[in-house]
């Protein structure tokens, strides 16, 4: 019989409300010890103004939080880590230039007397956090050189070297492969037997269901409920975050698909992409699937006009184009969905209604003035119809979630009334309630006759969405497959470059 775990951290009744917003609601919360807790909900849910709370960031308004049952007081992130609160964030702040031991200790570098460096400790130091977490990596080499996946490690490392009894993972494997995550599971796990405990934040629930052990799921800013992970199935665990039962998850409607939209034939860019030819036709909702850094999202940009081919061309209903730059594509009714929106996607620091408005600014342009009107009310109507939740125009794009961020996006480009769609990775970092909406917007597309290439890394989403899959290896074609002849696992091996076309 297992012994029964004692509460490391416990929350009760914790509140915050920023303007216009109750992120959370009185909130209750528990964490055991050497327990991989997993917090899930959908963006706005409240599950990263929680974990800054947690780790000291924000300032909750009402509650109280315990430490082994002793109340706790987390005024800066500072107080969170001498407490043993560590939280390891999905940007990274890995240092590139200093090498892995000076990353380790970080602001708890051991010093001499003389208030230097104590550089043997921390090279001794820095190797017994290695060998905890089975890391074969020099202490003294850059952490720039690391892959994405051992700098991660070196973030919880860091954690380690600060005698951290909690650590905060948020979206911790949103740049991993799947081999870097059974590494990263393999050290959560370590972490666990250990007694450290793991609070485990992230959309896929296919993760939660094999590393957790409990699951909480929080829903606009309420906790729904806390489960053993055996006692949930993923359906159900959906269904408590969206408030609803999800019978269609994957939304694909008969279309009628009709005459070839965009052609292109021997498109080729010097070590990124060769030979690339396909074609998307009206109505029809074509896959782009392959690892990443396969090429992918390198052919959408060079449709679009981000890049430049050496060789090929490119056809719209039948006539040649010459795509020069971004804006000679979108005369040509192409518009791109970027696999980064907030980098490329958006101006985070402006209005919803400015990030609408930008593609459409020569229309609504009267004699030299903006006629606000029609700004508005084009904006409003993609508000409406795709369920954009802001409250306001004015509101910072920011302040938004990950869905709908990505909904401002899409109707940017929606007011254009486009003939090509391009989707680079549409659904990255939403919860399942906004992915399912978007899936719903790509079919009305479909409907409307629109083409649409859509470049996903998850197999069931492309699968589920698509009319046809062409897979990408290396910056080559492989294979190319019909929706009445989709096998995962055919799909999968052209996608690692069996079968090459």
């Amino acid at each position: 019989m297992n012994k029964a775990k004692n509460v490391i951290l416990r929350v009760e009744g914790v509140s915050k409300t920023f303007p216009g917003v109750k992120a959370l609601s009185e909130l209750d919360l528990d964490i055991l010890e050497g327990e991989v807790h997993a917090v899930v909900g959908e963006n706005g849910a409240g599950k990263s103004t929680l974990m800054k709370i947690l780790s000291g960031v924000y300032h909750k308004d009402a509650g109280r939080i315990f430490l082994f049952d002793k109340e706790i007081k987390l005024l800066s992130a500072t107080d969170a880590l001498k407490l043993g609160i560590s939280c390891i964030y999905q940007e990274l702040t890995i240092v590139p230039l200093l090498d892995v031991a000076k990353n380790l200790f970080i602001g708890n570098l051991p010093m001499n007397k003389a208030r230097m460096i104590n550089t043997r400790k921390l090279y001794q130091d820095a190797k017994k956090v290695l060998e905890t977490l089975k890391l074969d990596i020099s202490p003294n080499v850059l952490c720039g050189e690391l892959s994405i996946a051992n700098q991660q490690m070196i973030e919880i490392g860091r954690a380690i070297s600060r005698k951290a009894r909690i650590i905060i993972m948020d979206e911790p494997t949103s740049s991993l492969t799947d081999k870097e995550k059974e590494i990263l599971f393999g050290a959560i796990r370590h972490l666990s037997r250990e007694g450290i405990s793991i609070i485990y934040v992230s959309h896929k629930l296919e993760e939660i269901k094999e590393i957790a052990d409990r699951i909480t799921i929080l829903r606009d800013g309420f906790k729904v409920k806390t489960v053993k992970n055996e006692e949930a199935t993923k359906e159900e665990i959906v269904e408590y975050m969206i408030g609803r039962k999800l019978d269609n998850y994957f939304i694909k409607k008969e279309v009628k698909i009709s005459d070839t939209v965009l052609k292109v034939e021997g498109l080729s860019k010097q070590n990124v992409f060769h030979d690339i030819s396909f074609e998307v036709r009206k109505g029809e909702v074509l896959g782009l699937f392959g690892l990443i850094g396969a090429g992918r999202s390198e052919i959408a940009e060079t449709i679009f006009g981000i890049l430049h081919a050496e060789k090929g061309k490119i056809s719209i209903n039948g006539k040649n184009v010459k795509i020069k730059n971004t804006a000679d594509a979108i005369k040509q009714g192409i518009c791109l969905v970027p696999e980064d929106r907030k980098l490329q996607g958006l101006v985070l620091k402006l209005s919803v209604l400015f990030n609408m408005s930008l593609v459409k600014i020569r229309e609504i342009n009267r004699f030299g003035h903006i006629d606000t009107r029609k700004e508005k009310d084009t904006a409003e109507r993609f508000i409406n119809s795709l369920s954009i939740k802001t409250p306001s125009l004015k509101q910072t794009v920011s302040n938004l979630s990950g869905g709908n961020q990505q909904k401002v996006v899409i109707a940017k480009w929606l007011s254009m009334e486009p003939k090509i769609f391009i989707l680079d990775e549409p659904t990255r970092g939403i919860d399942v309630g906004a992915k399912s909406e978007i899936y719903a917007i790509v079919n009305e597309l479909a409907q409307k006759g629109v083409g649409i290439m859509l470049i996903s890394s998850e197999l069931p989403e492309i699968m589920g969405v698509c009319d046809r899959i062409i897979t990408v290896f290396e910056g080559k074609l492989t294979a190319s497959f019909e929706r009445e002849s989709f096998n995962s696992n055919s799909i999968m091996k052209a996608s690692l470059g069996e079968g090459l076309l």
